[in-house]
């Protein structure tokens, strides 16, 4: 997958699976939202491709190590089941789906005020500037921003692609998919305003005149966004995500703020 990594995701506790007010670790509901939203049955790999289309953009997309090991956790609780796939082949695959007490669990989760889940900031790209002092090469961080530069841009197109594909297939105008539209808006504004601080931070160490860009002034230019942004380029995925174009839709990529 293109695109930089997400710089908003679970703490460190939870990555290592501990418990949330709610009683699991966040990224088990978040496995347990992707089979509630799939409504159909889904492979830890399946879940895997989602998470990528989707939470990796303002949350994670965990290993398929841990998503396994969440599955594990949510059966034994009676929270999802397991059963063959059909047709897949010699190789035994797996497909899990969630239970009604799944369900139930989650909206209880839903429902809860985040008082004791704080947001927390890792931003490896911003790491590396601040301790850019210690290097015997600070020249370095400027083509490290440069690359993170590019980095974002190319998420910013996958994302509108992902967008285009939601209204081919006809997902965009459902009703259901509302609020995961709007955390699709929200991540591109985020995007947008990654780029003009990264210049500006970029600028400022290379000694080049830069122009600070007030709040209101949106979305910095990238292109000519009148021509249709590319579709990522294949990788060891491909056929997977052929059979997963609705979860690009699902995730932060409803809609399309051209509205073309």
């Amino acid at each position: 997958m293109t695109g930089p990594r997400p710089d908003v995701g679970p703490d460190a506790a939870d990555e290592e699976g501990a418990a949330t007010p709610g009683g699991l670790p966040a990224t088990a509901y978040a496995v347990l939202g992707q089979l509630a939203v799939a409504d159909v049955p889904l492979s830890p790999v399946e879940l895997k491709t989602r998470a990528d289309f989707s939470l990796r953009f303002f949350y994670w997309a965990p290993a398929i190590s841990h998503i396994r090991k969440e599955l594990a956790r949510l059966e034994q609780l009676g929270l999802v089941t397991s059963s063959p796939a059909p047709g897949r082949g010699l190789r035994r695959t797996l497909v899990h789906e969630i239970t009604p007490a799944g369900r139930a669990v989650l909206r209880d989760w839903l429902h809860r005020t985040p008082d004791d889940e704080p947001v927390v900031i890792k931003h490896p790209v911003l790491l590396r500037v601040w301790l850019a002092g210690e290097s015997d090469d600070p020249d370095r961080v400027v083509e490290i921003l440069d690359h993170h530069l590019a980095q974002t841009r190319a998420a910013i197109d996958e994302l509108r692609w992902g967008r285009r594909r939601a209204r081919e297939v006809r997902l965009a105008d459902r009703p259901e998919l509302r609020y995961s539209g709007a955390v699709g808006d929200y991540v591109l504004r985020r995007m947008y305003a990654e780029l003009a601080n990264i210049t500006q931070l970029r600028d400022e160490l290379a000694a080049l005149p830069t122009t600070p860009r007030p709040p209101f002034a949106g979305p910095p230019p990238l292109h000519d966004y009148a021509a249709d942004p590319p579709a990522p380029s294949a990788g060891p995925e491909t056929t997977v995500r052929d059979n997963a174009d609705d979860a690009a839709a699902r995730g932060p990529v409803v809609g399309d703020e051209e509205g073309s």
